[in-house]
């Protein structure tokens, strides 16, 4: 499944050099790749029989980077601030981060969550708490391998109308 997601996306980019969807498809591939884990790895070897694929950030930016110059999506812009970030370069990652704020106006759900991670990206990079710096003391790159909690991931939006229909259920269980 992960090789053919990536002749998926290599196919799609031969037949239009210019589907950004198809770049920044290739570019997730390359980055979720390079974020394999040992365990992850480990068990491609030992249970799936297969040689994990490899990959590095600088292919997933080179990607990211083409599709952002095709067209303008704000998910691929934290995308590419993520990858510097990766790739320890935190002014670079910084000043996409606020490129990133100062350029889209919220129109969709996603350019909400997306401005959302960027603020709290942008947060921990320049206004580190002190404990933040303790374990940036201790624990070498920690600001590095920061995650979003998993609750903004979600795709269910705030904004339905089925709000009200929750509340009556939540008032309602047994």
């Amino acid at each position: 499944a992960v090789v053919s997601t990536q002749s998926t996306g290599e196919k799609a980019i031969e037949l239009n050099p210019n589907d950004y969807q198809a770049w920044t498809l290739l570019g997730n591939w390359h980055f979720e790749v390079t974020e394999m884990t040992g365990s992850n790895k480990r068990y491609c070897r030992w249970f799936a029989g297969v040689e994990p694929p490899t990959s590095s950030y600088e292919k997933a930016l080179e990607c990211f980077e083409r599709s952002d110059s095709i067209q303008f999506w704000s998910k691929n812009s934290l995308f590419i601030a993520l990858v510097h970030l990766r790739m320890k370069q935190n002014e670079l990652a910084l000043s996409e981060l606020q490129k990133l704020l100062d350029s889209t106006t919220i129109k969709t759900v996603e350019d909400f969550r997306v401005r959302k991670t960027a603020h709290l990206y942008i947060d921990k990079l320049a206004n580190p708490t002190l404990r933040d710096r303790i374990k940036g003391l201790f624990f070498r790159d920690y600001l590095l391998k920061y995650r979003v909690p998993i609750q903004m991931d979600n795709t269910r939006s705030n904004f339905t109308e089925d709000s009200l229909w929750q509340q009556f259920v939540n008032k309602n269980r047994y």
